[in-house]
């Protein structure tokens, strides 16, 4: 269980969007990356790749490349999901090579 001053590693990151992508496409992320502001919008996962995901924003109708996972300081979800809250900042434990 993840507890709200734990970060998250890397790789639990990558399952939870997997799982997401699989199981739950309803719900949507949003993402703060190393150096970069929030994410404006949430957005749904469109595709995951060896490293990175394709989101769209349905908002803006604009599609947002993540191409390392490694980069994504936090992220939240706009529904629960598994032992995720909704609307809570969790912090990714910075790894670069996974």
């Amino acid at each position: 269980m993840i507890k709200y001053n734990d970060a998250v590693p890397v790789l639990a990151l990558k399952r939870l969007l997997y799982d997401l992508k699989d199981g739950r496409p309803d719900i949507c992320v949003r993402f703060r990356l190393i150096g970069e502001m929030w994410q404006t919008n949430h957005s749904r996962i469109i595709q995951l790749t060896e490293k990175g995901v394709a989101l769209n924003d349905e908002i803006k109708n604009k599609l947002i490349f993540v191409r390392d996972l490694a980069h994504v300081m936090q992220f939240e979800l706009d529904h629960a999901f598994q032992q995720y809250q909704p609307h809570f900042h969790y912090s990714v434990n910075p790894v670069f090579a996974y």
